[in-house]
């Protein structure tokens, strides 16, 4: 006879001594089956290798020697190119070549390209240059909300769309549109990286990541989505399905000039620069982070309105005319960036580099790229820079200016007759969303030198073109604020019929 106890033993509620056994061996076979399974949908070192997959890390690729990598300078303007930047971009990046790298090709940058107010040929000139020129939207539409709730329907219209527009308006190869980033930094999720996944783009620009946060710690190397997006999602909605061989090019903050916040773009700073030293100081602090650390890509992310304060321009550009004198520092592309961590190559080799060489470049070799400026020249009215006849697009856009323009006007005697010009004309503001305030003084007139714009990109759609500058003023949530005060003042009346 079996004591209760041993009964107890073998009988389990009910289950008998091979049930309980069985169980065990199911559970142990589904946990092995669960680790075995995590370790093929898990990026690591066996899962993922060279030269078409890469986790995200900090470590160098090919394992080479911090001083035998090249530091490389991925420069990226956004949004539209028209003649509020062209001149900018002339001298930062000339057309002859006079910059060059240690290799002795040119120095070059990226442009990610929305189709509103751009003038597609200078697009074809930049791309002639040597300059990538990526994808960034049709629209660059307000709310930011829309980019991250579209669907995949809205979100190919607006990838395929404007990449579609860069070929046939600026005449580039569809191949050489390699790279999408998001208006506002705002991915779209699945969504959007379907697109970009099944239309055969390199890789995307939008993914922010929000370290490190000093100016010592080593930065985050391009990584691909072959395991997903596995990192914080600080703007949601990332992607979550895995994305083989597509490459993800980290929006990695720079740190800002008093080292205190990170800036996801360099004109987006919450500290901004207030002279020329303190805009060339912020780039070489953050530069000297990357170089001294384990020379991932100085990602420089920004909008050419940064430009148009005279010392921030010029910050950049000996910023730039730094790096051109190092033997190990190399201005490139994305593009060129991701082909060389495909293949990573030491410094003292880079001159049989083949993504890097420039034996095709010509100096000035967009003068031969016949096309017509759909703009013209805020000094040149009435006329094309150089073909002396004025253009149908500049006849359409004359006559918005005007228009807009009557309308302030009437607006302002409008203000003027009942006394509210101040609350009515308080910003030159468009509906596009560009802000621009003048220094309130002298001393800060003086202070500033030219800053005649205060942008703030992730606040706003675009930057507005100058031949749109002095169009009537929408309104922001502070100035209806200030409408209803005035209104509580002049004609109590009016809060009381809101209030119903």
């Amino acid at each position: 006879m079996q004591s209760s106890s041993e009964i107890k033993i073998y009988a389990l509620n009910g289950f008998s001594l091979k049930q309980c056994l069985f169980v065990l061996l199911v559970l142990l076979s589904l946990s092995s089956y669960l680790v075995h399974a995590q370790s093929h949908t898990s990026c690591s070192k066996h899962t993922c290798q060279a030269p078409d997959c890469r986790c995200p890390a900090h470590s160098i690729p090919g394992n080479l020697k911090v001083d035998t990598v090249p530091q490389m300078v991925l420069i990226a303007f956004d949004d539209a190119v028209n003649w509020d930047n062209w001149d900018f971009y002339l001298r930062l990046l000339p057309p002859d070549g006079n910059r060059k790298n240690p290799n002795g090709c040119p120095i070059s940058a990226t442009f990610f390209v929305s189709n509103n107010f751009t003038d597609y040929c200078m697009v074809g000139k930049l791309h002639a240059r040597g300059m990538e020129i990526g994808d960034h939207s049709v629209t660059h539409r307000l709310p930011r909300k829309w980019w991250t709730e579209s669907n995949k329907t809205l979100m190919a219209e607006e990838v395929l769309n404007q990449r579609q527009n860069l070929v046939v308006k600026a005449g580039i190869p569809v191949e050489d549109i390699r790279g999408w980033r998001s208006p506002f930094l705002q991915p779209a999720g699945n969504d959007l990286f379907s697109v970009l996944y099944e239309n055969n783009f390199t890789y995307d620009a939008t993914l922010t990541y929000s370290f490190p946060k000093n100016l010592y710690s080593p930065v985050l190397w391009p990584f691909t989505l072959d395991f997903g997006y596995t990192l914080v999602c600080n703007i949601a909605r990332c992607p979550q399905n895995f994305y083989k061989g597509l490459w993800e090019i980290p929006v990695v903050g720079v740190m800002d000039y008093r080292e205190h916040k990170l800036c996801a773009y360099v004109d987006d700073c919450f500290n901004m620069p207030r002279d020329k030293n303190d805009a060339y100081q912020m780039l070489w602090k953050n530069f000297l982070r990357n170089y001294r650390s384990n020379r991932a890509p100085l990602y420089l992310n920004l909008h050419s309105p940064w430009l148009t304060t005279d010392y921030q321009l010029d910050a950049l550009d000996e910023f730039i005319q730094k790096m051109v004198s190092m033997d190990d520092v190399y201005l490139v592309t994305m593009s060129q960036a991701l082909a060389w961590q495909k293949d990573p190559t030491p410094k003292e080799r880079l001159a049989d580099f083949k993504p890097w060489q420039c034996h095709g470049f010509r100096p000035h070799a967009e003068d031969s790229k016949q096309c017509s400026f759909t703009f013209r020249h805020k000094n040149a009215p009435g006329h094309g820079p150089g073909t002396g006849i004025e253009t149908t697009h500049s006849r359409r856009r004359d006559k918005l200016r005007n228009d807009l323009l009557r309308s302030r006007q009437t607006d302002r005697s409008e203000n003027d007759s009942t006394g509210k010009r101040g609350v009515i004309n308080n910003d030159d503001q468009s509906q596009t969303g560009s802000s621009h305030s003048q220094p309130k003084s002298t001393s800060e007139k003086d202070r500033q030198g030219d800053q005649r714009h205060v942008y703030h990109h992730h606040d706003h759609k675009t930057h507005r073109p100058w031949f749109l500058r002095g169009s009537a003023a929408s309104l922001r949530p502070s100035r209806g604020i200030a409408i209803l005060l005035v209104a509580f003042f002049i004609k109590p009346g009016l809060i009381s019929f809101i209030g119903q």
